[in-house]
């Protein structure tokens, strides 16, 4: 699952070794820590997520579901302070504008 929240980036997958863990990763260790104030993060210096954090399956729900219910913007871009993170979610709010219009079905036909 990727989740982008107005201070960060995140990709959260199950954790291979520990079934009750999910795998918080990230590109900037900030982009966990906004999140999980007092996560262990550790490096990968072999991935493409560089920054990551083992974090029970439970806190992750309880905390995303706390970010989701102090949501207080009602524009999520301009909510984002970090110049290039909102650089990067424009992006790809391009692509998911694109992608929901269909024009990638028209160039692939």
């Amino acid at each position: 699952m990727w989740i982008g929240h107005n201070k960060g980036w995140l990709s959260i997958v199950a954790h291979r070794d520990k079934p009750e863990y999910l795998l918080v990763r990230a590109r900037k260790p900030e982009h966990i820590t906004e999140i999980w104030k007092n996560a262990d993060v550790y490096e990968n210096e072999n991935a493409d997520y560089y920054y990551r954090a083992d974090i029970l399956r439970q806190e992750v729900a309880r905390i995303i579901g706390y970010t989701i219910v102090d949501i207080n913007y009602d524009n999520f871009k301009n909510s984002v302070k970090d110049w290039e993170l909102g650089t990067a979610y424009s992006k790809v709010w391009t692509v998911m504008f694109d992608y929901g219009w269909g024009w990638y079905d028209e160039v692939e036909n």
